[in-house]
């Protein structure tokens, strides 16, 4: 279950993006030579501890699975397979002799047996008064002290959204790993109620080579030249390996230095949010001046730059980022006239003669705000791979109310930033999760999913869904997780993600600024930091030679 936008929502209304609470917590002091050092505030802690050599071996290979390609197809009764109750009444059109029904939080387990390790497709048979059925493999059941049965364990692969229907239709989830012989396949409904005919299999590819075949260009055609040298660096990477990223605190490592003093490896991308420097960010960082001088550190160290921008609303009473909390209506912003071009003096009197609305004026400034920042990352020659606006298509956030109006927003935003503020040292990510939100390829570099979940596994599922959002060929980044994903996992699936990127703050750390092993244990920290697969900061190369 996804937690962070609920806590964020009915806990604090001025906590950051998208996390789970944010917490007050001095970071770590670095070890220094100086009792100076060691006294500073914990705002003023920016200093990587990296020694200037360092170059670690990587310790891990991924794992070898079998993967036997064999031609299956099979289709399961549920009322003859499950131990659910078999139901005949009320809907009509299903097969065998009847379907079983369940409700939020009830589950039913199949026991199917293939003839080969590879991938599969799972199809599942629905008529349901709109519901989410997440797909689990190999999930243990167990008995509550209150007799209430659960599952644990195994893999979550994902989930099918059904609308509201009054007549029973396939969802399907592909690139499903089963193992050879008997394995146990649960449907968990997590909201709603399910009716449910059938479940079918049949052998399916996983993510194909085709999928790596990308672009090393940017869309932004002035895009400079230290930017095109990135790019091409992710093009090149892309479907070999996959680059470790890890949110932070505004103006500091914290989560980075946490990280390698339990791994001995710093992560290679350097992620944080853009949005606190807006007018109506309401966080304790707000307009912290170290968060632009930290990145640039960081890129001077060796290392890539990464800002999201999570939006607080520009409004007075209730600005926020989700759709619930704040009175901000972008469809009100929406104008048919280009204004991308218009310079401050031209706004004023757009505004003043209601040419655009204030809505419209007020998302331009802090467009403005925004921009002026990147230029200082521009000016240190600091190519950023932005992503602004993420998780449109979720509806929680106010640029996700429709998608006409974010797509307006995106392109907007675009423009104002490459065509007026000739900002061309922005990679453009766009993390819509929806192709109703897609902007067009000709206004995204990278495609970004976002996922969390406690189950250990690659993604694949979700990078599938990426993959179909694009006419032309795009890399597919992970650009939030909030557990890491497994090596082993991302080899067996051929899930090669452009990168990761970890949430920061209590996902990661305790508030003493160690790692908090909350949703990631400590071996797995180091089996992933430390895995060939993965490329860490000492592993990036030289980008003024590349």
């Amino acid at each position: 279950m996804r937690i962070k936008k609920l806590i964020a929502v009915f806990l604090s209304a001025s906590l950051l993006c998208s996390c789970s609470k944010d917490i007050e917590y001095p970071d770590p002091v670095v070890t220094t030579t100086t009792a100076e050092d060691v006294e500073k505030e914990a705002e003023q802690e920016t200093i990587l501890i990296i020694p200037e050599e360092h170059k670690s071996n990587d310790k891990y290979k991924p794992s070898d699975y079998v993967v036997a390609e064999s031609e299956y197809s099979e289709t399961y009764q549920l009322e003859f397979n499950t131990d659910a109750y078999s139901y005949t009444d009320g809907l009509s059109g299903y097969n065998g002799t009847g379907f079983i029904c369940l409700g939020k939080g009830d589950f039913a387990t199949i026991s199917v047996t293939v003839p080969a390790s590879q991938h599969y497709k799972i199809g599942i048979r629905i008529c349901s008064t709109g519901s989410k059925i997440a797909v689990l493999t190999d999930a243990k059941t167990s008995l509550g002290e209150n007799g209430t049965e659960s599952l644990s364990g195994g893999s979550e692969w994902g989930a099918v959204y059904v609308d509201e229907s009054v007549t029973f239709d396939y969802f399907y989830l592909d690139s499903i790993y089963l193992s050879k012989g008997e394995n146990n396949i649960s449907l968990k409904v997590l909201s709603g109620i399910a009716y449910l005919d059938d479940i079918s299999l049949e052998n399916s590819p996983t993510v194909p080579e085709l999928a790596y075949a990308i672009s090393n260009g940017c869309i932004n055609k002035n895009a400079s030249d230290m930017t095109k040298t990135v790019k091409k660096y992710l093009a090149d990477v892309y479907g070999n390996k996959v680059i470790t990223g890890q949110f932070c605190s505004s103006g500091t490592n914290t989560e980075i230095n946490a990280i390698y003093m339990d791994t001995g490896r710093y992560s290679a991308l350097r992620c944080a949010d853009i949005g606190i420097f807006t007018e109506y960010y309401d966080g304790s960082d707000k307009n912290n001046e170290d968060e632009i001088n930290t990145a640039i550190e960081w890129w001077k160290k060796g290392g890539l730059v990464s800002y999201s921008w999570y939006w607080y609303a520009p409004v007075e009473h209730n600005p926020h980022i989700f759709t619930e909390i704040t009175d901000f209506k972008l469809s009100e912003a929406v104008t048919k006239d280009d204004v991308s071009l218009l310079d401050a003096e031209q706004l004023v009197t757009y505004e003043q003669t209601g040419k655009v609305s204030p809505e419209c004026y007020d998302l331009i400034r802090d467009i403005d705000t925004v921009a002026s920042k990147l230029k200082l990352l521009q000016a240190q020659d600091v190519p950023v791979i932005f992503r602004p606006l993420p998780e449109a298509g979720n509806g929680w956030y106010w640029w996700g109310s429709d998608p006409d109006s974010y797509i307006w927003l995106y392109k907007l935003l675009y423009k104002r930033m490459t065509e007026y503020h000739g900002l061309n040292n922005l990679i453009w990510v766009w993390n819509g999760e929806s192709s109703a939100f897609y902007p067009s390829d000709d206004y995204v570099d990278i495609v970004g999913m976002d996922m969390y979940s406690d189950y250990d596994i690659s993604g694949n599922v979700r990078m599938l869904d990426a993959i179909r959002y694009t006419i032309k060929t795009k890399a597919c980044a992970l650009t939030e997780c909030g557990k890491l994903p497994n090596p082993d996992y991302i080899k067996r699936d051929n899930a090669y993600w452009l990168w990761f990127a970890l949430w920061r703050g209590d996902y990661i750390i305790n508030s003493d600024g160690t790692v908090s092993y909350k949703h990631v244990s400590r071996e797995e920290l180091d089996y992933a930091y430390n895995n060939e697969l993965y490329i860490t900061l000492d592993e990036l190369p030289d980008f003024s030679r590349y």
